[in-house]
């Protein structure tokens, strides 16, 4: 039987079909990192549950809905004779998935995993998307088998992640397992992009805010420089570009151009270059959250998910408190 490939989306998949290397593939395509995931759904819910959320005001669901059920399909066809070989990095997306697909495998025996965070030569190392055909053929020879043990952490984790309390999950981000030896940090990422106590802004959010202030002011430069700014790639250009489109169209926006109205992003953008090169500047309210003299918590209108946790600026919710690497529950209302 031919080996089933699975990895993190189409570059990757490209690069192992153009590497030669024999077996179906199959990307995972799901920004995992943002958007709900909630406690006890199947991967046939979850995927109902994406879809319509992924596709926004901008993609059909329905279409969505698809791919995903084109994707959840083939994985559950699997045959337990059938090698699935999973490649994959290190930063949170990959983990994520890393950790719903060994939960949902329906034949978890014959696995084997690829997952790395340097390959010689390359530096910064972002992802497997990097490399030419003939260095993931270098990889492959070196793929570790999946254990038993790896798919009961692999459980417990994602039941943890899909949980409506981050504690559980923020318990193993400070202890890890040399079972999956990225975790650690990349779940300690998913931890610092809730809202922080001190100044009511996620992680993303501030590092934004901050690159505008340091004069980096197109969205373009600040996708960039964002990724920079990271130990590990967390998220790509269109989250990045809706997180900036969130902080300029707020009730109280912290951002706005420096000339004429904000150009919202979408893939149909018949102006694309405007949207680009538009300049961006702290309002005076974006000055003062920055410094701490202002409280995000007041100005923006938080309804976003992460994993099973739903933040809503109307009730108590889940925040970050770096300081003390925990969580505790907003008192703003």
């Amino acid at each position: 039987m031919r080996p089933l490939h699975i990895t993190n989306g189409d570059s990757t998949a490209e690069l192992i079909k153009k590497a030669d290397i024999n077996g179906d593939i199959l990307p995972w395509r799901d920004p995992m990192h943002h958007g709900p995931f909630t406690a006890h759904a199947g991967l046939s819910q979850a995927s109902e549950q994406r879809a319509p959320y992924l596709a926004g005001d901008l993609f059909d669901p329905a279409t969505v809905l698809e791919q995903f059920i084109q994707r959840d399909t083939t994985l559950k066809q699997r045959s337990s004779t059938t090698e699935a070989v999973l490649w994959f990095e290190h930063d949170l997306l990959d983990q994520l998935q890393i950790l719903q697909i060994l939960h949902e495998l329906p034949h978890p025996q014959n696995t084997t995993i690829i997952c790395i965070d340097r390959f010689d030569g390359i530096s910064p190392f972002r992802g497997l998307g990097q490399l030419t055909p003939e260095q993931i053929a270098s990889l492959y020879a070196g793929r570790t088998a999946i254990t038993e043990s790896h798919c009961a952490l692999a459980s417990q984790l994602w039941a943890q992640f899909c949980s409506d309390t981050p504690q559980a999950l923020l318990a193993f981000s400070k202890t890890g397992s040399p079972l999956f030896p990225y975790m650690q940090s990349a779940l300690l990422r998913h931890c610092q992009e809730f809202p922080w106590c001190i100044d009511g802004l996620t992680r993303t959010e501030r590092q934004l805010l901050t690159l505008i202030n340091n004069g980096t002011d197109t969205p373009s430069a600040l996708f960039i420089e964002n990724m920079n700014l990271e130990d590990a790639l967390f998220i790509g250009d269109w989250r990045t570009f809706s997180v900036i489109e969130a902080l300029a169209t707020s009730r109280c926006p912290l951002i706005t151009p420096v000339a004429g109205r904000f150009i919202s992003w979408s893939p149909d953008n018949q102006a694309p270059s405007a949207y680009h090169q538009q300049q961006l500047t702290l309002t005076e309210s974006g000055c003062k959250v920055l410094a701490q003299t202002l409280h995000a918590g007041d100005l923006i209108k938080r309804d976003q998910w992460l994993g099973g946790v739903h933040i809503q600026s109307s009730t108590r919710h889940w925040q970050w408190n770096d300081a003390d690497q925990a969580f505790e529950l907003a008192e703003r209302q």
